[in-house]
């Protein structure tokens, strides 16, 4: 009886915590999509991917061209040096020329909260610029 009661219980956790991140899930899906909409893009609903990375402790010179996108944008991530973030990444769907491959939008986050984001290709000749839509 208490193997079945064990049973029981063990299924009942992972049951509220898969709840409980799928919720978390969505709400920074949610979170990041709006986000995103604020800015101009529409993009697909689902993350092409969701990457764990840390900021650089010290800024170096990729990192100080990288946050002059995000200054252009708003944004500035000079007080996140040496933090870990998540980049979800995804699909836009309105980039306003068509440029032969697909455009990504890059959002990154720092304990839940968003600190920034970027367009981007990903071939050798591709690009990368601010959220700032394109006239």
């Amino acid at each position: 009886m208490n193997k079945m009661w064990l049973y029981a219980l063990t299924i009942a956790i992972i049951a509220i915590i898969t709840f409980a991140f799928s919720v978390f899930a969505n709400d920074a899906n949610e979170r990041n999509i709006e986000f995103l909409s604020s800015y101009g893009w529409l993009v697909e609903n689902t993350p092409i991917e969701r990457v764990n990375t840390t900021l650089p402790a010290v800024p170096d010179d990729v990192f100080n061209a990288y946050n002059r996108l995000q200054i252009e944008a708003g944004l500035d991530l000079t007080s996140h040096l040496g933090k870990s973030c998540v980049r979800y990444t995804y699909k836009v769907l309105n980039y306003p020329k068509d440029v032969g491959e697909v455009v990504r939008a890059n959002v990154l986050t720092s304990g839940g909260i968003i600190i920034a984001g970027d367009i981007m290709t990903v071939s050798s000749d591709g690009f990368m610029h601010s959220l700032v839509f394109p006239n």
